[in-house]
């Protein structure tokens, strides 16, 4: 082969080479109009705001990220700030190896966000264009509800009030209002079945589409979100996603939420190992068996699970030496210096354990990805007797069993 056709091929390699790069990876481009934010954070769905996965830092209005995405999935985009305040818009979008430009506006301009590029994104634009067109009919509606006091039911409104003077009471006030199906009034039940039946369509575009990973978010989202679940329906669609996308993250999340999802009063529950505070792999199978447990998952920055945990303490103590105990598993952020200071003042006398950055995946097993915490009361023979049981209601569980 003479000299000049083998550099010819080898121009020709490395333009493929190039091209094939080019086209292998994500390349978001991002303007930034109306807000002085210095970053902003890209979340899984299914992670909480303080475990973003990825962190831009946005210079003179503009930002820049690029990365092979081997599953394309989709994420949540916040401003920086929502890292520190847990709460913020947000904008979906789905990354995939293609270009990908982004205009954020500030907080209260959300609305005006765009993302173009990709087809996954151009998919859940239509998805969501019609479901947001539905549910702005009802933004009137819910408004002139709440307006007149006609949402949420005056015991609870009232009740709701004490979160800032009495946490123990409107722990208490409020939890048994739930229980009771007393939060909304008979107008605001209706609403938001009305509400419901909205985001119901989604789920039925996603057993229409179950080839696209569109679907697999929608399927996450109702997982997430909803608190009650058809479970035998949502698995079904969750095997013919999982059979589509067989190498895809989201298949260990939704069957762990789907599990988590079924945890109810006459289940059993779910064992899981985390470390405690030094550091020592616990196992929770092995601290409740032949008793009554409380398995208690809160965290330092979740201030009604705080009061929950709280109001536990009296019973402990006056059960812990009849076969009754609980376990605590904070979700910290990064590390567990936090935990340790907090403990040091609050003296909780029970075994605490630690899920830092969401590591040992104990919220997605309970059905909470991105809840502060929840609290279930097992039986000894590890069947979930009531979750999110009062203090009071777990004592008097005790005084009939234990005493």
């Amino acid at each position: 082969m003479k000299f000049s056709n083998q550099l010819v091929l080898l121009f020709t390699a490395l333009l493929l080479i190039n091209c094939s790069k080019k086209e292998d990876v994500c390349h978001i481009n991002g303007t930034v109009v109306d807000t002085d934010t210095e970053s902003v954070i890209l979340v899984r769905p299914y992670e909480d705001l303080t475990e973003p996965a990825i962190e831009i830092p946005v210079i003179d209005g503009k930002f820049e990220y690029i990365a092979h995405i081997e599953n394309p999935e989709s994420y949540q985009l916040f401003l920086g700030k929502a890292k520190e305040t847990r709460r913020g818009q947000f904008t979906l979008i789905f990354l995939e190896n293609t270009d990908i430009n982004i205009t954020v506006h500030s907080e209260e301009n959300f609305d005006k966000n765009t993302v173009e590029g990709g087809q996954l994104n151009k998919e859940y634009k239509t998805i969501n264009d019609a479901y947001n067109t539905k549910l702005k009919s009802l933004n009137q509606e819910e408004t002139k509800l709440k307006e007149e006091g006609n949402y949420r039911t005056k015991a609870f409104l009232d009740a709701d009030k004490l979160m800032s003077t009495d946490k123990n009471t409107w722990l208490k006030k409020t939890d048994s209002l739930r229980r009771l199906n007393q939060v909304y009034t008979t107008k605001g039940k209706a609403f938001n079945e009305k509400v419901s039946k909205i985001i119901k369509s989604r789920i039925k575009w996603a057993e229409n589409n179950p080839s696209s990973i569109v679907s697999y978010y929608l399927l996450l989202e109702n997982l997430i979100n909803q608190d009650i679940i058809d479970v035998n329906k949502t698995y079904k669609l969750y095997e013919k996603l999982s059979n589509n996308f067989p190498n895809h993250p989201y298949n260990e999340v939704a069957l762990n939420l789907i599990k988590g999802k079924s945890i109810k009063a006459g289940k059993k529950f779910i064992d899981f190992t985390a470390p405690d505070l030094n550091g020592n792999p616990i196992t929770l199978s092995t601290q409740i068996e032949g008793k009554v447990a409380l398995l208690d998952l809160w965290a330092t920055w979740c201030a009604p699970c705080i009061a929950k945990s709280k109001s536990m303490v009296p019973v402990y103590n006056d059960f812990k030496d009849k076969c009754f105990t609980v376990i605590g598993v904070a979700r910290e952020k990064d590390n567990t210096e936090k935990l340790t200071k907090f403990l040091e003042k609050e003296k909780w006398p029970w075994l605490q354990l630690t899920d830092v950055d969401g590591e040992n995946k104990i919220w997605q097993k309970y059905g909470i990805p991105s809840a502060g915490g929840k609290v279930f009361l097992i039986d000894k023979t590890g069947t979930v007797i009531a979750v999110n049981p009062t203090a009071e209601e777990v004592r008097q569980h005790l005084e009939k069993t234990l005493n």
